[in-house]
């Protein structure tokens, strides 16, 4: 596997970096070393698991990302919500008041990611009525779970389910429907996710989205908090207000859904 195949948000901030080798402890592929005092990422091994940046005390990792407002750049744009976007509203009947209010924003078009899930779930539910797969069958719909098993796994490769995840599928239907609607090429088109990725960097530095470790409030909170601090900033929001918008949703959730019990996630699910 050669690095130039992937793209790697983290990155390391080296001034930050004190040397202490906690990130080198829970690198689940070894990806890190410690050079002349500073730690070191190989490119090879990374999976931007994002590991790394949560357990660093000294910040010194960090996620590369771009401005939102980069999308203006292109002629046509997309917007691609997630169904955890709808969850921010309360006694919403209709999910059109939601596409509605995003082409007022700004995009030219939504496509709901959900269609793209349908596409993948009836799809897998048909390949796994063959008897010629490889079993058990690995979902490929989490980027780093299938960067992991090509680094430290390969014997599980064939495993992997050869299908898009639903947000690469969606983000490619609505790139053919946008071109045979506008006529544009390729490079005048972009599908952004409407989501605040900081609000994810935030919670996987200082706590966690992993639904294993801090229950479904971990994954379903974060999931609105970023959804809700995305819709503050384009409507116009100051930052103070995105992180006031996404602050609140994480209260609310909190106790709504599955709590870690001892640590674990034991109540109501298992």
């Amino acid at each position: 596997m050669h690095s130039e195949e992937f793209f790697h948000s983290v990155r390391l901030d080296a001034e930050k970096c004190k040397g202490c080798t906690n990130c080198i402890k829970r690198c689940p592929t070894g990806a890190i070393r410690v050079r002349q005092g500073k730690a070191y990422i190989i490119s090879e091994r990374c999976i931007d698991c994002g590991e790394c940046m949560r357990i660093c005390p000294h910040h010194a990792k960090y996620a590369e990302k771009y401005s939102f407002n980069e999308i203006l750049d292109y002629k046509y744009r997309i917007a691609l919500p997630a169904p955890t976007l709808y969850g921010q509203f309360n006694n919403l009947d209709d999910v059109d008041y939601v596409l509605n209010g995003l082409l007022r924003l700004g995009f030219d078009d939504v496509f709901e990611v959900s269609v793209g899930a349908e596409l993948v779930s009836e799809a897998t539910r048909l390949y796994m009525k063959r008897d010629d797969i490889v079993r058990p069958v690995i979902s490929s719909a989490c980027p780093a779970i299938v960067r992991l098993i090509r680094v430290r796994f390969p014997n599980l490769i064939p495993n992997v389910l050869e299908f898009n995840a639903p947000m690469e599928e969606a983000a490619r239907l609505a790139r053919v429907r946008a071109k045979e609607k506008t006529g544009l090429s390729d490079e005048d088109i972009t599908a952004g996710l409407f989501n605040a990725a900081a609000i994810g960097y935030l919670a996987m530095r200082n706590a966690t989205v992993a639904g294993a470790v801090g229950g479904c409030q971990a994954e379903v909170g974060v999931a609105s908090a970023m959804a809700a601090s995305a819709a503050v900033e384009l409507m116009g929001g100051q930052p103070e207000a995105s992180l006031g918008a996404a602050s609140i949703v994480l209260m609310d959730m909190l106790g709504l859904v599955c709590d870690p019990v001892g640590g674990l996630v034991e109540c109501p699910c298992q």
